[in-house]
């Protein structure tokens, strides 16, 4: 009646071993190709290095003109002229070197945290560099500007209280532009004066900015002490030299001011706290959305290895159950491993195969939808979000071709073997029943000692 029972339920046995020997291995691709990659730091800076992303936020992203007033907000007020020059500015300021560092160390940390190497996650960018740069970089800016000004040639002129007055004038303007972060187009030629006369028009242009309450205090006194030094290329009649000397004492309150702004927002260290600053956006606290991601971290963490494992032992456990349950019938067992190895290697090959070539379309598709909802994002940050995203989605799906095309072409040589398995069993039977036999040993005797006579 139990040999009965068991052909009976042989075939319905056998099914079920094999799904449970598909979904295992679908389980442990799973976790080999996918979990183990988005736990792996490569997997994003490879990525995100290929798609060039960091050279296009500067060749794309600053140069989108919905992000125009972003970008003059980040070079300190200082007034540019163009998008481009901005932008090479913020290149010289925040190189795409040092933002990929930046980003780079970022996801090592993520990613340890997550993998359980690491108890908190500190997630930060740290702005010391870059603020420190800005200064030099835009004063630099200034000077080449003034370099490139036009001096208005006037000609030879009479030096009287009305001319001299008007000449003031102009260069009163200039430096209150300056002081605003704007550089002049032009300035007035002082070679039409001779040195004295160009004495004089130093004292009215200089000493009434001095005395106006719209000027910061700090820009009045670094122009007291630089007052020698400029009067002398005033007499000299090297204006453009008088502008950029000028320009540091007149810019750097509007410099500082603009830099001490961003570090209000970043901690001791000059560090801007990304956790911090996420916790604040979702008006949450920190100490919860900390909670959150350890608690998060436990179960990604904590299932991954237990879960590839477990993966292993049912795969292992499937392929022994299903060659015992045909124990009477061995070649039997062989051939339905072979077939199901072969299935399950086939099918997720050509999954493999349809998912590398039609998923990166699909993601694009679906992308291209839910950007329409996003009207105040910038469309060149879309664009290189969107090429992110199906960069990610191809390195996800790569790789699941080669154990699928493993599983297959074992399950060929385990079916083929089925065929031979009654020769090879034979021989060894007739092997130990024929008493002749060279090689029919006494239990214990050694094979490699011969026998004496």
């Amino acid at each position: 009646m139990g040999g009965f029972l068991l052909i009976l339920l042989r075939p319905v046995l056998t099914l079920v071993l094999g799904v449970l020997f598909f979904v295992a291995f679908f389980w442990w691709v799973l976790q080999g190709n996918v979990t183990d990659k988005l736990l792996t730091a490569e997997f994003y800076t490879d990525t995100i290095s290929q798609e060039d992303a960091y050279n296009r936020i500067y060749d794309e992203v600053l140069l989108d003109e919905e992000l125009e007033d972003t970008t003059q907000d980040l070079l300190g007020g200082v007034q540019v002229v163009s998008q481009e020059e901005s932008v090479a500015l913020l290149r010289d300021i925040l190189p795409p070197e040092y933002l990929q560092s930046q980003t780079e160390d970022a996801i090592q940390r993520t990613v340890e945290y997550f993998r359980g190497d690491r108890d908190t996650l500190d997630l930060y960018v740290a702005l010391g560099p870059p603020l420190d740069n800005v200064e030099p970089v835009v004063l630099e800016y200034i000077d080449r500007r003034i370099d490139g000004l036009e001096e208005q040639d006037l000609g030879r002129l009479e030096c009287t209280e009305q001319q001299a007055s008007e000449v003031a004038d102009i260069y009163r303007d200039r430096w209150r532009r300056l002081s605003k972060g704007e550089a002049p187009s032009s300035i007035p030629s002082l070679a039409s004066f001779d040195e004295q006369c160009r004495g004089a028009i130093f004292d009215l242009a200089f000493d009434e900015p001095l005395a106006e309450t719209g000027l910061d205090n700090r820009a009045k006194q670094g122009l007291r002490a630089q007052r020698g030094e400029l009067e002398e290329h005033f007499r000299n009649g090297e204006a453009k030299e008088v502008l950029k000397l000028a320009a540091r004492p007149l810019a750097d309150p509007l410099i500082d001011d603009a830099i001490q702004d961003v570090r209000d927002r970043l901690d001791s260290r000059d560090r801007f706290d990304l956790v911090h600053n996420v916790a604040d956006q979702n008006d949450t606290s920190e100490q919860e959305l900390r909670a959150d991601l350890d608690s998060a971290r436990d179960v990604v963490s904590g299932g991954r290895q237990s879960a590839k494992w477990v993966a292993i032992v049912v795969l292992a456990l499937s392929a022994v159950f299903m060659l015992a349950l045909h124990y009477s019938n061995f070649k039997n067992g062989l051939r339905f491993l072979g077939s199901t190895l072969f299935a399950t290697g086939l099918v997720f090959f050509v999954v493999a195969k349809v998912a590398a070539d039609q998923l990166p379309g699909r993601v694009q598709d679906l992308l291209d939808s839910s950007s329409d909802q996003l009207t105040d994002v910038p469309p060149s940050v879309i664009g290189l979000a969107e090429d992110l995203l199906v960069s990610f989605g191809k390195q996800l799906v790569a790789g699941v071709d080669i154990p699928a095309l493993v599983a297959l072409i074992v399950g060929v040589v385990v079916f083929g073997a089925s065929f031979f398995v009654d020769r090879l069993l034979a021989s060894l039977r007739s092997i130990w029943e024929d008493p002749d036999s060279e090689d029919r040993r006494p239990p214990g005797s050694d094979p490699w000692v011969a026998d004496e006579e």
